[in-house]
């Protein structure tokens, strides 16, 4: 996006643009006061919260879809309007493999299954102004300290046998490159769309 011209803000709890924890109440609604005119969104957000256990209260699980769809929700009610009225937008979300491959935690899994319903049905109704809404479902991507850049030896050779047909995880420029052809006009018939890059994760 920036090789484009695009100017780019980045809001985040430990830092960016904007330091900001969006889970606060309020706060969605708070940061779009600050922000200037938005062609683009890129929804990076998402996790589990901690919470693992299927049969958890529906108070907990509302945090989960809440991290994962709500905040953006309350981003893009303020937004797009703005898209619509000058008839070019773009929104893209980062999904996940889960909700296909049926693996993870329930909370988890029934959010991004949520939130891959939600691109679906909102992108029929703003696409006819221009404003596309799209996914992108990474498979398990390296991240530094994270749980898959630990395994080594054995472990890592058994679980790339078993999920990852190419035998090596995703870099972040894998996806990241998918995210900047969503962005841009060349994405004008994707409205809807989930992109899967998992090389064919089973």
């Amino acid at each position: 996006m920036l090789r484009r011209g695009n100017e780019v803000i980045t809001v985040a709890r430990s830092g960016g643009t904007i330091k900001k924890d969006l889970m606060a109440k309020g706060a969605p609604e708070e940061l779009c006061k600050r922000l200037p005119q938005i062609d683009i969104i890129v929804h990076v957000i998402g996790g589990s919260q901690g919470i693992k256990d299927t049969w958890a209260s529906s108070y907990d699980w509302q945090k989960v879809w809440r991290l994962n769809l709500g905040i953006a929700h309350d981003i893009n009610r303020l937004l797009i309007p703005g898209m619509r009225k000058r008839g070019w937008g773009r929104v893209i979300f980062i999904s996940s493999t889960a909700p296909r491959l049926k693996i993870g935690y329930a909370p988890y899994c029934s959010a991004k299954g949520a939130l891959e319903a939600y691109v679906g049905v909102v992108s029929k109704e703003i696409s006819q102004d221009g404003v596309i809404m799209s996914a992108v479902a990474p498979g398990t991507v390296y991240t530094e300290g994270r749980y898959f850049s630990t395994l080594k030896g054995a472990a890592k050779r058994d679980f790339l046998s078993h999920y990852v047909p190419i035998g090596r995880l995703a870099h972040a420029i894998e996806v990241a490159k998918v995210v900047g052809f969503l962005s841009s006009e060349d994405a004008s018939y994707m409205a809807g769309s989930v992109v899967t890059v998992d090389v064919g994760a089973r």
